[in-house]
């Protein structure tokens, strides 16, 4: 009986405490970020071309923090396309799973699975292949969370969590990365891992933002 007693009692708790945080989530002002619009066009040999984004983009987004562009280079014959959308803990909306989105465009997505790349140390991130019309294209993806790397959106939401029962803040981005498979597959990863290597120390710069 006592058991019983106590696992209620926890429960309460918890409830209590998970009712507080979402109540501070709810009467929390959301954290600004126009650093990110202001990360590079050119990159070390990569020059960067905006793609323009309807209003509808946005608004499903729920953030104006989001960029989409594409990247050229002379050392490889096709574009890689960057997307970063950044959102703080007030509104999780922002993150889709990629495959959502690609397939809301037309794309049919064929293999989902996962890739190893060595940055600051390894990590393990999200690999897609997708198809519109014939036209293969491989994407890498990341959700990144004050330097914590993971596919994992319920990972982020726990950590966030966590932070809030701290007194602290928490900020999110989604990376992405997309390149056409136009000679091989491993013609088209070695571009967009040798872009991501370039871009991935400082990336924080622009999407790290402490309230």
């Amino acid at each position: 009986m006592k058991t019983k007693n106590r696992s209620f009692l926890i429960v309460i708790i918890a409830t209590a405490i998970t009712a507080g945080v979402v109540h501070a989530v709810k009467s929390t002002e959301p954290l600004a970020n126009d650093r990110l619009l202001e990360f590079p066009l050119t990159i070390g040999q990569w020059e960067g071309r905006e793609v323009q984004m309807s209003d509808y983009v946005y608004e499903a987004l729920g953030t104006r923090y989001v960029f989409l562009r594409n990247y050229y280079s002379t050392v490889y014959p096709y574009p890689v396309n960057l997307s970063v959308v950044w959102s703080d803990d007030t509104h999780w909306g922002a993150f889709h799973a990629p495959e959502e989105c690609l397939g809301g465009v037309g794309n049919t997505i064929k293999e989902i699975g996962s890739q190893k790349v060595m940055l600051d140390k390894e990590y393990e991130i999200g690999k897609l292949i997708s198809d519109i019309n014939g036209n293969r294209s491989m994407v890498l993806y990341y959700y990144a969370q004050d330097g914590y790397i993971t596919i994992s959106q319920s990972e982020l939401r726990l950590r966030a969590f966590l932070k809030r029962l701290k007194y602290q803040r928490a900020s999110t981005s989604f990376i992405r990365l997309m390149a056409p498979i136009s000679i091989s597959e491993k013609d088209t990863l070695d571009s967009l891992v040798s872009f991501l290597e370039l871009i991935h120390p400082i990336l924080p710069h622009y999407t790290n933002v402490k309230g």
